[in-house]
């Protein structure tokens, strides 16, 4: 009587590399996302500087914004002022 073995080959390894270039790669596409958020956020920043600077003081005034203050009422939810 002929007796089979059966060998088992793991995929352990070839899992494990592909989970981390999975993971890899979902760091890096987080990062870019992220990236753009950032970028978007401080253009709608530098358009608000422009539109405020654009403003006369009496608007500002109205606004409770002084001239010189405007870059830390626009970036105030950033930094302590």
């Amino acid at each position: 009587m002929a007796t089979q073995t059966a060998t088992h080959i793991s995929n352990a390894p070839v899992a494990s590399f592909f989970a981390g270039i999975g993971s890899v790669l979902s760091r890096v596409f987080t990062a870019l996302i992220e990236a753009g958020q950032k970028s978007r956020s401080m253009e709608a920043r530098m358009h608000l500087i422009e539109r405020l600077n654009a403003m006369s003081d009496a608007q500002l005034a109205e606004l409770k914004i002084e001239r010189d203050n405007i870059p830390a009422y626009v970036f105030r939810d950033l930094y302590y002022v």
